[in-house]
C-alpha cells in the first residue's frame, strides 16, 4: 500500500497542534482512550520519570501509516513537550529512494541512488539496516546532503551528533564532513558484510544542515542505510521506521533489521503499528498470531529490557465503484459509484492483537476502538482509499496515543506515591 502526501502549510498545522487536535483528542477521554496491561509499561516509566538526565529511546516500528511520518511526529512532539527532546532520531532519504516520508527534512544528492526496501523479499537479500530500507550507490564519490527544515517549530532538527550507517564496499575509504569531527567504527550492527561502518559525527554547534561525502577506489556498490541524530540534550529521542506495505511477517523474513534496530537504537519502549496489510492478505488468524509472537521474542531477544507496546490498526474500509450509465447529449457514457463498507479482516486482527497481548502481559492500545467510537471525529480525517488517514487523520491519531501512555504514566506515578507512602 502506498500513501500520498500532503502538502499542508504551516500555518494549518500549528492551528491542529495548539486547537483542533486538543479540542478533539480530549473527548476521548470518556471513550476508553487507554493502554490494556499497561504495568508492563512501569519499567520504561521508571526511566522515563528521569528523563531530565538521561536519553529515553523510543522506537514506533510499522507500515505505510508511519513511514509517512505525521502519527508517530504528533506522538514525538508531544511526548518531547512534556519531557524534553534529545533530537530528531532516525532519519532516511526518503525522497532520494523516490519515495514519501517525513515533511521536516530532505536529503540532496549529486549521485544517483537505487532502493531496496524490506517488502522486496525477491529483489534482495542484502542486509536493510534499522530503517529496513537502502541506498545503494555506483558512484565512486557519493553525496549526501541532510536538511532539516528551519522553520518547522514542532520538530527538534538541531544536530549535535549524528552516526551515519554506511558501506562503502571497501576497507580503504575516506569520509569528509565539513564543520564536524569524526570517528569511524567498525561492525555497527549484527548480520553485515566486514566493510559496515558507523560514522560518528560531533558538531562544535548546533547545526540543522550538513554535508557528507565519501571517497573510495571500488567497483563495489556503496550502501547507505540511514543516521540516528541528537541534540546533546536529554529528554526522548523518538525513531520511527515504517516501510509502505509492510507486514510482522516482511519484519521476521529479514529479521536483520530488527536486530539492527536493537543494536542501534537501544530502544527502552518498542511501539509496534502493524496489522492493516495482513487485513488485506490471505493471512490466517493462527498464522498472523505466529508472525506477532516471532516479532516480540526477537525483540525479547536482542533488547530485554524494553517495554512494548502492540497498536491495532484503524477501521479500514473496503472500496466498491459499481459502473453505472448516463445519457449525456446523444451518447450515454459510464460513470462509477464508490461505496465503502468493512473489511471484516480488520476485526479478526485487532482480535488476535488485544488477545495475544492479554495473554502474554504486553501492552496494548486498541486504536480500532478509539477509531470506531469517535468515527464522527475521524471522518474528515480520511484519505480517499479509506485506509490510510490524511495529515489531519494522523496527527490526530498522534495526540490519541500520546494521551494514552499520558494516562498510563500518570497512574504509574500515583502507584509509586501509594508504596511509597505504605513504606513510610
Amino acid at each position: 500500500m502506498n500513501i500520498s502526501s500532503w502538502n499542508t502549510s504551516k500555518k494549518v498545522i500549528i492551528s491542529l497542534f495548539t486547537g483542533v487536535l486538543t479540542t478533539i483528542s480530549s473527548m476521548a477521554v470518556g471513550q476508553n482512550n487507554g493502554i490494556a496491561q499497561d504495568t508492563a509499561l512501569y519499567r520504561f516509566f521508571a526511566a522515563l520519570r528521569k528523563s531530565d538526565s538521561n536519553v529515553i529511546s523510543v522506537l514506533h516500528l510499522g507500515d505505510s501509516h508511519i513511514q509517512a511520518g505525521f502519527f508517530p511526529f504528533t506522538t514525538a512532539f508531544f511526548l518531547q513537550q512534556d519531557f524534553g527532546s534529545a533530537g530528531r532520531g532516525w532519519v532516511f532519504p526518503y525522497n532520494l529512494a523516490n519515495t514519501n516520508g517525513p515533511s521536516d527534512y530532505r536529503w540532496n544528492s549529486t549521485s544517483r541512488w537505487d532502493a531496496d526496501r524490506i517488502i522486496d523479499r525477491n529483489k534482495s537479500t542484502d542486509v536493510l539496516g534499522p530503517g529496513a530500507i537502502v541506498l545503494t550507490s555506483r558512484n565512486d564519490a557519493p553525496t549526501l546532503a541532510f536538511n532539516g527544515r528551519q522553520d518547522d517549530e514542532r520538530m527538534d532538527n538541531n544536530v549535535r551528533q549524528a552516526e551515519l550507517f554506511y558501506d562503502p564496499g571497501t576497507d580503504d575509504s575516506t569520509i569528509s564532513v565539513p564543520g564536524a569531527g569524526v570517528d569511524i567504527s567498525t561492525a555497527p550492527f549484527e548480520g553485515g558484510a566486514t566493510t559496515l561502518r558507523k560514522a560518528s559525527l560531533t558538531f562544535a554547534a548546533p547545526v540543522q544542515t550538513f554535508q557528507v561525502r565519501w571517497d573510495r577506489q571500488n567497483a563495489q556498490p556503496f550502501r547507505f542505510y540511514g543516521a540516528l541524530l541528537q541534540n546533546g540534550e536529554n529528554g526522548i529521542l523518538y525513531s520511527a521506521v515504517g516501510i509502505n506495505g509492510a507486514m510482522y511477517q516482511h519484519y521476521n523474513e529479514n529479521n536483520s533489521t530488527l536486530i539492527a534496530e536493537m543494536e542501534v537504537m537501544q530502544p527502552q519502549l518498542v511501539i509496534i503499528s502493524l496489522g492493516t496489510n495482513e487485513a488485506y492478505g490471505s493471512l490466517s488468524a493462527s498464522a498472523f498470531r505466529e508472525q506477532i509472537d516471532e516479532a516480540v521474542k526477537m525483540i525479547r531477544r536482542y533488547q530485554p529490557k524494553a517495554s512494548i507496546v502492540l497498536t491495532t490498526p484503524p477501521e479500514c474500509k473496503r472500496v466498491s465503484k459499481r459502473p453505472y450509465r448516463r445519457k449525456v447529449g446523444k451518447k450515454y457514457k459510464t460513470y462509477y459509484r464508490t461505496a465503502y463498507y468493512p473489511n471484516p479482516y480488520i476485526a479478526v486482527v485487532t482480535q488476535q492483537i488485544m488477545s495475544y497481548c492479554r495473554e502474554n502481559g504486553i501492552a496494548c492500545w486498541n486504536f480500532n476502538g478509539v477509531n470506531k467510537a469517535m468515527a464522527k471525529n475521524f471522518a474528515s480525517g480520511w484519505s480517499g482509499d479509506h485506509i490510510h488517514f490524511n495529515a489531519r487523520g494522523y496527527q490526530l491519531q498522534g495526540k490519541l496515543l500520546y494521551e494514552a501512555l499520558r494516562n498510563s504514566y500518570d497512574k504509574f506515578l500515583k502507584v509509586e506515591k501509594t508504596h511509597k507512602n505504605q513504606a513510610e
